[in-house]
């Protein structure tokens, strides 16, 4: 695949504010091969305006109701044709006018599950670097910086039971499966708000349940791990709450 088809998505609703940002990174990009589709969920504000203005830079969209992000980004999944797919918030963006044609340059395994880093404009951080079966449980890979492939994306949806954070819950399960296809690249890939709905809320489904997925899908030795990571940090939060 000398030149592989990248599917980019962005979902969003009434994100007048931050989409025209995010939409003129990815018309920018170098790389010719990339299929870009935008997904709203009927947007009352100038949303669709925007859409219109960059009709000529966008393969596909929509404006269709949902039942939250991961129900969208399914839909988004569904119409893909690409050879990976990558999503990209409606507020943020990315990181490079090249950066699509840096990915792709080292993208030789067909089923290869490309990730890279992302910069949080809120905690002035770069996030994450390279995971690990001991870590991925702790910091999940920001969807705003990896690319599946279509042998992944084709068979497996998002789990709409966690309403914030299925995009941990969908690399975890990943991971279990498919560990030597995850290829880390030192690149900053995205620009990306954690001021968004799932940086500043919690997803109560995914906190119950995240423990027993980890025992499932990482092993014993790494649930324990987790599992005492969990209750200290609990600890140490009701300290700081007694105080």
């Amino acid at each position: 695949m000398q030149y592989p088809k990248i599917s980019i998505i962005t979902v969003v609703r009434n994100g007048e504010k931050d989409l025209e940002n995010a939409i003129k990174s990815v018309v920018s990009q170098s790389y010719a091969h990339i299929e870009y589709i935008i997904l709203d969920g009927l947007s009352t504000d100038g949303t669709l305006d925007i859409i219109r203005k960059y009709e000529h830079g966008i393969a596909l969209w929509k404006s269709e109701a949902d039942s939250g992000i991961f129900d969208a980004m399914n839909k988004g999944l569904d119409l893909a044709t690409g050879d990976w797919v990558f999503f990209l918030g409606c507020d943020d963006a990315l990181a490079s006018p090249t950066i699509i044609e840096e990915v792709v340059a080292e993208m030789t395994d067909a089923d290869g599950i490309y990730y890279g880093n992302t910069y949080l404009k809120k905690s002035n951080q770069i996030y994450t670097g390279k995971v690990s079966r001991w870590n991925i449980a702790l910091r999940n890979i920001s969807h705003q910086a990896i690319f599946y492939p279509r042998s992944v994306y084709k068979q497996k949806k998002y789990n709409l039971d966690y309403k914030l954070t299925a995009d941990h819950i969908y690399n975890v399960e990943l991971y279990s499966r498919f560990a030597a296809h995850f290829v880390y690249m030192p690149k900053l890939i995205s620009i990306y708000n954690d001021l968004g709905m799932s940086s500043v809320n919690v997803d109560h489904r995914h906190k119950k349940d995240i423990i027993g997925i980890v025992y499932d899908n990482l092993g014993s030795a790494v649930g324990s791990y987790y599992w005492l990571r969990v209750k200290v940090s609990n600890f140490k939060n009701s300290l700081k709450g007694g105080k």
